[in-house]
């Protein structure tokens, strides 16, 4: 009896250690969760600190990428904001002049090229150490609603040796009609000539293609759904160490010059369904699906024998 008493006093000291120990892991739980939001939230407000974040931007190997952890979505507004804030965050400057830009569509139907092609000037002067810097530029294109660029695609651009860095940027699903799907970008790297370290104005001349595809659009009035491009985004950045990306003195330009982007408007005429024929098409094709379910029912059960003596008994 008395081993009995000793065996349940035991079991109910075990009981109340257990409820302790518990309590004291909840309660170190609870502040570890506290001290991590309060650790995420610092971590945001350094993140969100406009110096900060346009260093970061210099540094990121792809600009686009800091913006989309900005923002959810693209807005020219905002990518023009984002892009003053960053090269004001980047006080060391190259200068560098946009002599002539051609921009337009080349090919035909749904599967398409945005060309552009550009000649600028770079100023040596406003360099600080030419004979150890490399420089890329970087063109960005913000796709309308309406048109997509296929990620997949461009790595395996990169991979022929196409471009020297490209990526997509935003909506990537490439399956989403165009009501249904939001704004993307493309980010492409093409490396500036060497000749930029002798010393004297340099003028370069670049031609890039990027694939792009159009998405399914919306039924309207006319049978067309009409898309407007806007003038590529071009920067010239520069660093040291063997990679711009990665230089601790790197710089970021903007690209500007006298070409007007008025003359580089770029649109596409996509073809449509038109609204006033979409109950027609539809009772059509519904009427169509039924049938031929209809046919393949019948020919099942008479390939398979019910069917004939089904037949044969009617």
């Amino acid at each position: 009896m008395a081993m009995a008493d000793r065996m349940t006093a035991t079991t109910k000291s075990n009981g109340a250690l257990t409820y302790l120990y518990l309590l004291v892991y909840i309660a170190l739980s609870s502040g570890q969760i506290f001290f991590n939001k309060e650790d995420g939230a610092f971590d945001y407000m350094n993140d969100s600190d406009e110096p900060n974040a346009s260093i970061a931007a210099c540094h990121e190997k792809y600009i686009s990428k800091t913006y989309f952890k900005e923002h959810e979505r693209l807005q020219d507004s905002s990518f023009q904001d984002y892009i003053v804030r960053v090269l004001e965050g980047n006080p060391e400057r190259v200068h560098a002049e946009l002599l002539d830009l051609h921009h337009n569509l080349v090919g035909e139907g749904s599967h398409r090229h945005l060309s552009s092609h550009l000649r600028y000037s770079i100023e040596p002067d406003s360099i600080s150490d030419p004979s150890g810097q490399q420089c890329e530029i970087i063109l960005i294109e913000r796709l309308p609603s309406g048109v997509f660029a296929d990620p997949f695609e461009y790595q395996h651009l990169i991979q022929r040796g196409v471009f020297k860095d490209a990526a997509v940027f935003g909506d990537t699903n490439l399956e989403l009609p165009s009501f249904l799907s939001s704004r993307s970008m493309v980010e492409v790297h093409i490396e500036v000539d060497s000749n930029i370290t002798s010393g004297q104005k340099f003028s370069g001349e670049v031609k890039v293609e990027l694939p792009v595809h159009a998405r399914y659009p919306p039924v309207g009035n006319d049978g067309y759904s009409r898309i407007e491009f806007v003038k590529p985004d071009l920067l010239l950045r520069c660093g040291t160490e063997g990679s711009a990306c990665s230089s601790q003195n790197c710089s970021l330009s903007c690209i500007t010059g006298s070409a007007d982007p008025g003359q580089n408007a770029v649109s596409w005429t996509i073809p449509a369904g038109i609204e006033t024929r979409a109950k027609v098409v539809s009772a059509v094709t519904f009427a169509s699906a039924l049938l031929s379910a209809a046919l393949i029912i019948v020919v099942s059960l008479r390939q398979s024998g019910i069917g004939g003596k089904f037949f044969k008994q009617s």
